[in-house]
């Protein structure tokens, strides 16, 4: 059976992409990972399918991704995992939205493991606690008084306001 050139051409291109895809697979199970914060802003609707588009930061760089069935993630942040050393090979993690001020700051370089779990809980080491200055008993009213909140009041300033004093 001979096959002509254009047949040739197809399968040949046909073999490349197949063997591209499977490349990423591969490289992607076997790279090491970093997981940071992203956020989904926007949905592309494409070939039946919305896409949602997110963004996140590493290294000081902002990255974009997109994921196919991104309907429901729409305005949510949630874990991005991301190939170390290239960080345009990335998805979100775990469908489960989170809130980042409920997480410790993220690294600037991502996280090594993911501080989620998979049901969506924040692992206890990256629980954002509170500080002793942030619980009830340091606050009087949802103000906090500090030594650098009070200001020194000299006999010249009394004299100052003494001046402007409405009268009556």
């Amino acid at each position: 059976m001979k096959m002509n050139k254009s047949t040739i051409l197809v399968f040949s291109i046909l073999l490349g992409f197949a063997v591209y895809i499977s490349f990423g697979q591969i490289k992607w199970k076997i790279s090491t990972k970093l997981y940071c914060i992203g956020y989904v802003h926007d949905l592309n609707y494409s070939r039946n399918m919305h896409y949602a588009k997110y963004t996140f930061k590493i290294n000081n760089e902002n990255i974009s991704g997109e994921q196919g069935n991104g309907k429901e993630l729409l305005n949510n942040h949630y874990i991005i995992e991301v190939v170390k050393n290239q960080a345009r090979m990335n998805r979100i993690s775990i469908q489960q939205p989170i809130d980042p001020q409920s997480i410790v700051p993220q690294p600037p370089g991502g996280w090594t493991e993911c501080p989620i779990n998979e049901d969506g809980s924040i692992k206890e080491k990256y629980k954002r606690h509170k500080t002793k200055e942030q619980t009830e008993e340091y606050q009087i009213s949802g103000v906090e008084f500090s030594a650098q909140d009070s200001a020194q009041v000299t006999k010249g300033s009394i004299e100052f306001l003494n001046q402007y004093r409405p009268q009556n």
